[in-house]
Protein backbone atom coordinates (compact mmCIF):
# COMPACT_ATOMS: atom_id res chain seq x y z
CA UNK A 1 0.00 0.00 0.00
CA UNK A 2 1.23 3.62 -1.06
CA UNK A 3 0.53 6.25 1.61
CA UNK A 4 0.03 9.50 -0.35
CA UNK A 5 0.68 12.75 1.52
CA UNK A 6 -1.70 15.92 0.60
CA UNK A 7 0.33 18.93 -0.82
CA UNK A 8 -0.71 22.17 -0.35
CA UNK A 9 0.12 25.30 -2.48
CA UNK A 10 1.25 27.96 0.06
CA UNK A 11 1.19 31.51 -1.26
CA UNK A 12 3.15 33.00 1.81
CA UNK A 13 4.04 33.23 5.46
CA UNK A 14 3.34 36.26 7.82
CA UNK A 15 4.54 36.04 11.25
CA UNK A 16 2.85 38.79 13.56
CA UNK A 17 5.05 39.66 16.74
CA UNK A 18 3.44 39.83 20.10
CA UNK A 19 0.60 37.87 18.89
CA UNK A 20 -0.06 34.54 20.32
CA UNK A 21 -3.22 32.22 18.95
CA UNK A 22 -4.76 33.10 22.03
CA UNK A 23 -4.29 37.04 21.89
CA UNK A 24 -8.65 38.23 21.75
CA UNK A 25 -7.79 40.46 18.68
CA UNK A 26 -5.98 37.32 16.70
CA UNK A 27 -8.64 35.03 17.37
CA UNK A 28 -11.21 37.36 16.35
CA UNK A 29 -9.13 37.52 12.64
CA UNK A 30 -8.84 33.74 12.54
CA UNK A 31 -13.22 33.83 13.28
CA UNK A 32 -14.05 36.46 10.65
CA UNK A 33 -11.26 34.62 8.06
CA UNK A 34 -13.15 31.43 8.67
CA UNK A 35 -16.48 33.02 8.21
CA UNK A 36 -15.50 34.70 4.79
CA UNK A 37 -13.18 31.49 3.38
CA UNK A 38 -14.34 28.73 5.02
CA UNK A 39 -11.52 25.86 5.97
CA UNK A 40 -8.55 26.35 8.63
CA UNK A 41 -5.71 28.48 8.51
CA UNK A 42 -2.01 26.31 9.33
CA UNK A 43 -0.68 28.10 12.52
CA UNK A 44 2.69 27.43 14.30
CA UNK A 45 4.38 29.48 17.21
CA UNK A 46 7.70 31.63 15.34
CA UNK A 47 10.10 33.31 16.91
CA UNK A 48 8.48 36.91 17.64
CA UNK A 49 4.47 35.87 17.50
CA UNK A 50 2.46 33.37 15.74
CA UNK A 51 2.99 32.51 12.51
CA UNK A 52 0.66 32.17 9.66
CA UNK A 53 0.78 30.01 6.37
CA UNK A 54 -1.34 31.14 3.79
CA UNK A 55 -2.44 29.37 0.25
CA UNK A 56 -3.84 32.77 -1.68
CA UNK A 57 -2.24 35.20 -2.02
CA UNK A 58 -5.01 37.59 -1.58
CA UNK A 59 -5.60 36.43 2.19
CA UNK A 60 -2.34 37.36 2.59
CA UNK A 61 -2.47 40.75 1.82
CA UNK A 62 -5.79 41.21 3.46
CA UNK A 63 -4.09 39.95 6.52
CA UNK A 64 -1.11 42.13 6.47
CA UNK A 65 -2.88 45.30 5.79
CA UNK A 66 -5.47 44.74 8.55
CA UNK A 67 -2.09 43.81 10.70
CA UNK A 68 -0.28 47.36 9.75
CA UNK A 69 -3.54 49.22 10.43
CA UNK A 70 -3.88 47.18 13.85
CA UNK A 71 -0.43 48.29 15.06
CA UNK A 72 -1.10 52.08 13.79
CA UNK A 73 -4.44 52.16 15.93
CA UNK A 74 -2.08 51.17 18.98
CA UNK A 75 -0.05 53.83 18.36
CA UNK A 76 -2.41 56.20 17.89
CA UNK A 77 -3.81 55.34 21.42
CA UNK A 78 -0.72 54.94 23.51
CA UNK A 79 0.45 58.45 21.95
Amino acid sequence: MVKRRKQEEIARVLEFAGFTSEDPTFKRWVAEHRAQNGGNLRMSKGATGVRVMFSKEADMTFWKERSEAEAKDRKSHAA
